[in-house]
């Protein structure tokens, strides 16, 4: 009788504990996620390309700024689920950017024009793609390797890559090994086709002379275009080779995430079923 209630008091205990757990998560997570959003902005899109906050604002780096803008504004909208929040952190990191970054005249015809162009629709993509890594955990690593694939920044990729593969086994079970075998096959996919893009992308912009010789934006364009799919199209398989050989090592420690995220599970699961003894002692078992 003593030890039934004193599994009682432990598991009351275990409750109580758990509840205020939540409590506070549901006080101060949106505020602790937006922080996280905020600190995330530059690091995201820029680090190691421009000093803190400045943007690589000339027009021949227009392809770090548009898939840097992206990446960051992807990363801030994966943290901060409210939508104005969201948009003034991405909106006002954008002209704090521009304010110490642009240039006093243009080097090109229409070049601070076209960086305003650039980066006001990097941003908003970016804050179209990271709000969709709210709907579930695949959706989040999805986001996450988006942003690996990328972002022009000097981070180590591999890193968001190995939490983004390792996410999946947070809804993993025995009856589902296929849907998890195929969530990391198309997070693995999501991340080449985006390292692909960027690329291809960057390949075709450093091909375009930009100035009063290179013709109009939309010949511009169109110009860039079509370098990046050509380029696309002869190296798309060599440049996956590459990208999977060089991030090898991040695969080993994407498996030992996968390992804690199925043993945090394991731990939480087993504090929140009953016990034998719990049962039995409880009305009506």
């Amino acid at each position: 009788m003593g030890s039934t209630l004193r599994r009682d008091r432990a598991e009351l205990r275990r409750a109580a504990e758990a509840n205020r757990l939540r409590s506070l998560a549901r006080r101060f997570g949106p505020e602790a996620l937006l922080l996280v959003g905020v600190l995330s902005w530059w690091p995201a899109g820029f680090w190691g390309i421009q000093p803190w906050l400045q943007l690589p604002l000339h027009v021949a780096q227009g392809d770090i700024l548009l898939f840097g803008a992206i990446a960051a504004a992807a990363a801030v909208s994966l943290f901060v689920r409210a939508p104005w929040p969201r948009f003034g952190v991405v909106l006002g990191f954008s002209v704090i950017g521009w304010l110490l970054s642009a240039p006093s005249k243009d080097s090109v015809p229409a070049e601070r024009q076209t960086l305003v162009i650039v980066l006001a629709v990097a941003a908003l993509v970016g804050i179209l793609f990271g709000a969709r890594g709210h709907r579930s955990l695949l959706s989040a690593a999805t986001v996450l390797a988006l942003v690996a694939g990328l972002s022009p920044a000097t981070w180590p990729h591999g890193l968001p890559l190995a939490v983004a593969l390792a996410l999946p086994f947070g809804v993993a079970s025995w009856q589902r090994v296929a849907p998890t075998l195929l969530a990391i096959a198309r997070i693995l996919l999501t991340w080449l086709v985006f390292g692909l893009l960027a690329a291809a992308v960057s390949h075709g912009w450093r091909v375009v002379h930009f100035g009063s010789a290179a013709g109009t934006r939309v010949h511009q364009l169109g110009l860039v275009t079509t370098t990046a799919w050509a380029f696309a199209k002869s190296q798309w398989w060599t440049l996956s080779q590459q990208s999977l050989s060089h991030q090898v090592g991040w695969f080993w420690v994407a498996a030992i995430f996968a390992v804690l995220v199925v043993a945090a599970r394991v731990v939480t699961s087993g504090a929140r079923r009953p016990g034998p003894a719990d049962s039995t002692s409880r009305p009506g078992s």
